[in-house]
């Protein structure tokens, strides 16, 4: 693939995400409050019961989705039509295997949900049926809807998306309808969910018939095709330890919080988590489809280019990241005072600490990404690792320090494995470079945003003293002047120390010449 026609589709990806995201946000907020008024706490919070249960039932599929991707990336820069039906023949036949131990395992649940909600306000029937049509939205996907991979991995994502989350738009506002409108609103609110799901399924299907015609044109025998693809298979269990370990670290957090501080302390800190994920979204939004363009860079075999292309994304990334931390950092504590009051802010050490892992959330995608290119999943180990200092840190250091010590104890475990030995991998076995120098970078670009961040924080602080009742407007202003002088010197430094932000800046202007 040509790198104009590389860098053309990442941004009709990243445009049509940002559309579809910021859609997503307006529905979302109006959409909670109706379900919350007329399905009530009791629903919402048995729909998300029942979500989460399947969502441990789906731990099967970890790893698939990701190993077969960066699998098609030679095949799409090849060309290769016969090897990307038989890829995908292998994913077909393993997640047919995972549908049939979704229904075998769903059967006890089935059995147990009358002891599981002995006594809810919509009644037993409901709870069987709600159940069944989420199980049964798992199911279309591991039968019909798989080959979508192709198509992301192929870097047109933005043709299938508007069919996919328009279809979820039009579910969501046809449910409001229907609850606002009928007293029946609660089934009809689970019958439009299976018909949504019906939908969606015909929805991708069309989009890929349409797109890859050659891709039904025969049949593919999958039975010689587990032996061919064994190597697949073992990145398969490779890629599943590393997501069951990250599945591991993402829930046990608030479980030690309870354990150690108090279930209160859960809901201060979910609070925050709640807006860090929104950001977290929006910048990997910003960044979608960076995964397929690195692996059809890397397919192309050219080390010195793609090098060149690591430190032009890692500079810009780890820019962006600073911003987004930065400005979180300065207006996250006046939007949790305007929005749920003063007595759920967090102390100074605290929010420092969450801003970190987001740092660390942010930029860690560059190198996972290059290292998922080049499929180097052989490090089991690591994430098996990552998980053990994870909660052992967490419960040691929670132990002593509280919150603050759970939180250092998960920043411990991404120092040692996410920033020190992934990268020391990735570049060793897969850049065929020196990871001295990425050690370097990292610590350079990290110097530079901590610097700017101070003296961008005591420009306002030494301008402005904000005080309860003070001018909410003028608050705002000085933040947002402090946040841009940030923004400002940390480019023009970047700029000038290093050939990453350079290359960034001419692509952006050559992309903005183009437009124009």
């Amino acid at each position: 693939m040509m790198e104009g026609s590389r860098t053309k589709r990442t941004i009709q990806n990243s445009q049509m995400s940002l559309l579809l995201f910021l859609i997503q946000v307006l529905i979302g907020f109006y959409s909670r409050k109706v379900f919350l008024d007329h399905l009530g706490d009791e629903v919402i919070g048995l729909n998300t019961t029942l979500g989460n249960i399947l969502g441990f039932l789906n731990l099967a599929e970890l790893g698939i989705g990701i190993a077969m991707a960066t699998s098609l990336y030679q095949p799409i820069h090849d060309q290769d039509r016969h090897t990307i039906r038989e890829i995908l023949g292998v994913q077909g036949f393993l997640y047919k295997r995972i549908a049939l131990l979704l229904c075998l395992l769903s059967i006890p649940i089935i059995i147990a949900l009358p002891f599981i909600f002995p006594s809810t306000a919509c009644g037993i029937a409901y709870v069987y049926v709600a159940y069944i049509v989420f199980l049964s939205g798992s199911i279309f996907g591991y039968l019909w809807n798989y080959r979508q991979v192709l198509i992301q991995a192929d870097q047109k994502n933005y043709k299938l998306m508007p069919w996919v989350h328009g279809l979820r738009y039009v579910k969501i506002l046809l449910q409001i309808f229907v609850l606002i409108f009928f007293s029946w609103g609660i089934w009809g609110w689970i019958i439009i969910e299976f018909i949504g799901n019906v939908a969606t399924v015909l929805a991708i299907n069309y989009v890929m018939r349409k797109e890859y015609p050659w891709l039904y044109a025969e049949k593919t025998s999958t039975k010689d095709l587990i032996h061919k693809y064994h190597g697949l298979i073992v990145k398969t269990k490779q890629v599943f330890v590393h997501k069951i370990a990250l599945f591991v670290i993402e829930q046990t957090a608030p479980l030690i919080i309870y354990a150690f501080v108090s279930l209160t302390m859960v809901t201060f800190y979910g609070n925050y988590m709640i807006l860090i994920g929104y950001v977290v979204t929006l910048m990997n939004v910003v960044f979608e489809g960076m995964g397929a363009s690195i692996g059809n860079l890397v397919a192309e075999k050219n080390r010195a280019h793609t090098l060149d292309v690591f430190w032009e994304l890692f500079t810009s990334r780890i820019w962006i990241a600073g911003i987004a931390c930065y400005g979180l950092y300065l207006f996250i504590g006046p939007f949790i005072t305007l929005w749920i009051g003063s007595r759920y802010l967090l102390g100074e050490t605290t929010l420092l600490l969450l801003v970190a892992t987001m740092f660390i959330r942010i930029t860690r995608s560059v190198v996972d990404s290059f290292k998922n290119a080049y499929q180097l999943f052989a490090d089991v180990w690591a994430p098996i690792a990552e998980a053990a200092i994870h909660l052992g840190g967490a419960i040691l250091l929670g132990y002593f320090w509280g919150l603050n010590g759970i939180l250092l104890g998960g920043i411990l475990s991404q120092i040692i494995i996410v920033l020190i030995w992934k990268p020391y991998y990735t570049f060793r076995k897969g850049l065929g470079a020196s990871p001295l120098s990425y050690y370097l970078q990292f610590v350079v670009h990290c110097a530079v945003l901590l610097v700017f961040a101070c003296l961008a924080k005591a420009l306002y602080q030494h301008f402005y003293v904000w005080q309860d009742g003070s001018d909410w407007l003028m608050l705002v202003v000085w933040l947002t002047v402090s946040l841009l002088f940030f923004i400002v010197t940390t480019f023009i430094t970047l700029y000038i120390l290093t050939a990453g932000m350079r290359m960034f800046a001419r692509r952006m202007i050559r992309i903005t010449t183009h437009k124009l």
